[in-house]
């Protein structure tokens, strides 16, 4: 017995047992939970379950059913599942009580599924298939790409293949992360062979030379030939040197652009690039989102994914993913073939929807002379945020804020709706940004919370329609000069087919118009 107060009264022990369950079908639902007492401690569940310690919070990962034994009166219980069902924050009286159960409703505000996409995380370390599929079911994800490493001691869970744990909804695949600290790191799925060297890594986090460095190229060149999709790893963290090489080449099929670092953040292993011995001047220090956009405007086509670089229980599954938008059925190599469409978004929260003249991400128009042209981007959340942008070649040119930030509300939204003036073959991106971010700068740190790719002009007129505002984007004339030097790309001392990249490395356009998205 557990004496409370004084010894002149005896707390009863109490139980409660739990069930979660879908609130439209009364189907038993996987899902996270954490308990707590009023005084704000973690209160465990019984039995054995996997935990993720994220946010202050203990979240404990249950199939459907959890029983809880305490001496408190009331607790606070937290149920989450993935960014598509509402949270469930509820506190449960148990006084007078010594037992009892509740049932728990789990209610989605909305179903991607049902409009044609599947989420993924690219980028998971330390689990094995079973708890992995076991926790992307509680977070409500599609796709899960392990990858075995250098440092992963786990090559057994590499089969080459689908894993056998995969059902019809979840998918798990073991890949490989190859790495060098400055050449950069690389996340190869649907691999089939391990590439070697699979042991040492390459290069030094914190002395240049001090270990060899290992060409990342003739990795990705193999990986590549067993047909598998080559990823370049949290581009926002470390770029890499070879990214120059590998991009240009086409031997990268996405850029990881959110993982748990954030790419409105110099690289937090800057160490790497400043051992370089390069000067600052010919190597200047870059926000990843801001490179990631000087590429774009260099005319690479670099879709985009998300992943959480897991590698404890300090961040669930699937925290940040990549929404594809799949065509047919919908399975793990679909979800793949649309991401190196880039047909999708990737988020932490908000869903986005994203069209022009009813084209989504991964489109491209082709037009000729001038056009005009109707984009829509819409935005939802359980989070607050502070507005919906547009962003052409990498300057923010239309936003809008959200109306009533202060108002409470289950679900949070803003729309964005323009017409816009085509003049010149551009890019488009449409995000959700924090509030109070500058119409003329990046997101704030730790805020950013979803990008979608799209499109828009060399020129702008400028509008205002609402609160809408615009700004004139002063797009950088990328066509200068184009005519006086041949579009080659060379490698290993040889003229090599790939994308037409002069030697000045300017992207040679068509010289028709065209829209990116």
């Amino acid at each position: 017995m557990l004496l409370c107060c004084s010894s002149q009264f005896v707390c009863a022990q109490r139980t409660l047992r739990g069930r979660i369950v879908d609130a439209n079908s009364g189907q038993p639902l996987m899902a996270t939970v954490s308990v707590k007492n009023s005084d704000g401690n973690d209160i465990p569940i019984e039995g054995h379950h996997d935990l993720v310690d994220y946010l202050g919070k203990k979240r404990w990962y249950v199939e459907g059913e959890f029983t809880v034994i305490t001496f408190e009166d009331k607790l606070d219980i937290e149920i989450r599942r993935g960014l598509e069902t509402l949270p469930l924050i509820v506190t449960v009286d148990l006084t007078g009580e010594t037992g009892g159960a509740r049932e728990f409703r789990l209610e989605r505000w909305t179903d991607m599924g049902e409009r044609g996409y599947m989420s993924g995380d690219s980028h998971i370390h330390y689990l094995d298939p079973g708890t992995a599929h076991r926790q992307m079911q509680a977070e409500d994800l599609r796709v899960v790409n392990l990858l075995t490493s250098d440092f992963t001691n786990d090559l057994e869970i590499f089969t080459g293949t689908l894993d056998k744990v995969s059902t019809g909804e979840h998918f798990v695949y073991t890949g490989q992360e190859i790495r060098d600290w400055q050449l950069g790191h690389a996340n190869l799925l649907n691999l089939k062979s391990i590439v070697q060297p699979l042991i040492p890594f390459g290069g030094s986090l914190f002395s240049m030379g001090s270990n060899p460095n290992l060409l990342l190229v003739p990795r990705l060149e193999e990986a590549r030939s067993q047909g598998a999709t080559n990823v370049w790893a949290h581009f926002s963290n470390l770029p890499g040197l070879e990214s120059v090489i590998a991009f240009p080449l086409g031997l990268i099929d996405a850029v990881e652009l959110m993982t748990y670092d954030d790419p409105t953040m110099l690289p937090s292993h800057w160490a790497a690039w400043d051992y370089s011995d390069l000067p600052p001047v010919e190597f200047p220090p870059m926000r990843g989102m801001d490179l990631y956009y000087q590429y774009l405007n260099a005319g690479f086509r670099l879709p985009i994914t998300a992943g959480t670089d897991k590698m404890g229980d300090h961040i669930p599954v699937g925290s940040n993913r990549n929404y594809v938008r799949v065509e047919g059925e919908m399975n793990y190599h679909s979800w793949i073939a649309g991401m190196k469409k880039g047909r999708g978004f990737i988020t932490n929260g908000p869903m986005l929807t994203f069209s022009v003249d009813g084209h989504l991400s991964g489109d491209t128009i082709r037009f000729q002379g001038e056009e005009t042209v109707r984009a829509r981007l819409k935005a939802e959340s359980t989070l607050p945020f502070g507005r919906v942008e547009i962003v052409a070649n990498g300057k923010t040119i239309a936003w809008k804020y959200m109306e009533d930030y202060g108002k409470k509300r289950e679900v949070y939204s803003a729309e964005l709706d323009i017409d816009i003036p085509l003049s010149a073959s551009t890019w488009l991106i449409g995000r959700v940004t924090s509030l109070d971010t500058p119409p003329d700068a990046s997101p704030e740190p730790d805020r950013i919370r979803a990008f979608k790719p799209g499109l828009l002009p060399e020129r702008w007129a400028a509008c205002e329609r609402g609160r809408i505002r615009t700004v004139p984007p002063q797009l950088p004339e990328i066509n200068q000069e184009l005519d006086q030097e041949p579009c080659r790309v060379y490698h290993r001392g040889r003229e090599k087919p790939g994308p037409d990249v002069s030697r000045k490395g300017r992207v040679c356009p068509e010289k028709k118009g065209k829209i990116k998205i």
